[in-house]
């Protein structure tokens, strides 16, 4: 049976994507800082990595402390940075060493782009924010892993989920008829439906010339102003309150550099292959996830 290693597979996009790659036949095994006595073998822990990459289809590396969970301070800024790379360089080091190296399908973000207005193809260069300089340092971590196996980067936008994500804290503000754009509503909302997301991980992971960047982003751009206003229209919900920049920065801090930052991100690359998205446009995916 074919196998798909998930590192940092325990969160929200592992859980689908584990369940995804199940459908499609493949065994998954799941990367853990523990695992639990009596398990069925589906989960090791970072130590037993060497063990289980050895032949597998691909490594699906999602691994790093949570971007948008906790203020940025300086300590938490390194812990974001560190995670990744401390286990991209465990699972590079385990790929150069198996017999047999499976694919490396790493996970990144359109956060590499910094705060553009002009639109982005994956050839623009990474800007000069937090989160670009993150994402560079930790693809070029993965790319290590190229001189002996197909190495694909998928820069992921704002992902669209009805439970989970950036979806439901903007949902909530709106249905209590207090919601609208975030700080100017000028900026690029890059988004991409949720399973569009795991399709385009199944995807480069099945697909052998599959391999650099890719932006995972819908065709269809917006900014967060005409976001705001179809999520409106799908809720049935005003959206004109917008929340300026300053109470956003007094509220996250240096954090808040994720919502009134915006990237113009193009899916060119993917949009010359046989990947398809199911939710071209805003309006569908809001609708088809109510």
């Amino acid at each position: 049976m074919n196998t798909i290693i998930l590192a940092g597979g325990s969160g929200f996009l592992g859980r689908h994507l584990a369940t995804a790659f199940r459908q499609k036949g493949f065994s998954v095994i799941t990367v853990s800082r523990s695992v639990q006595r009596g398990g069925d073998g589906s989960t090791v822990t970072w130590d037993a990595l060497p063990g289980v990459v050895d032949g597998a289809t691909a490594v699906i590396n999602l691994a790093g402390s949570n971007i948008g969970g906790k203020r940025w301070s300086n300590a938490v800024r390194h812990e974001i940075l560190q995670s990744r790379l401390d286990a991209t360089r465990k699972i590079v080091a385990a790929i150069h060493a198996a017999a047999k190296p499976p694919a490396l399908i790493n996970a990144s973000a359109v956060g590499y782009y910094g705060n553009t207005y002009v639109p982005c193809n994956e050839a623009i260069p990474a800007g000069q924010t937090f989160a670009a300089q993150v994402v560079d340092k930790w693809e070029h971590e993965a790319q290590k892993a190229a001189d002996v196996t197909r190495v694909a980067i998928l820069r992921v936008g704002v992902v669209l989920d009805a439970k989970e994500g950036a979806l439901p804290r903007l949902s909530l503000p709106m249905k209590l008829f207090i919601g609208g754009p975030l700080g100017s509503g000028r900026q690029w909302f890059p988004w991409v439906h949720r399973d569009d997301v795991v399709n385009a991980f199944v995807w480069a992971a099945t697909t052998s010339d599959a391999s650099g960047p890719y932006n995972v982003v819908a065709p269809e751009d917006v900014t967060m102003r005409q976001f705001a206003r179809e999520l409106g229209r799908v809720l049935h919900r005003p959206s004109w309150l917008r929340v300026p920049e300053f109470v956003l920065r007094l509220l996250l801090g240096r954090q808040a550099d994720i919502v009134v930052h915006g990237q113009h991100v193009i899916p060119m690359r993917l949009g010359g292959t046989t990947f398809r998205f199911l939710y071209p446009t805003l309006n569908e995916a809001l609708r088809r996830i109510g």
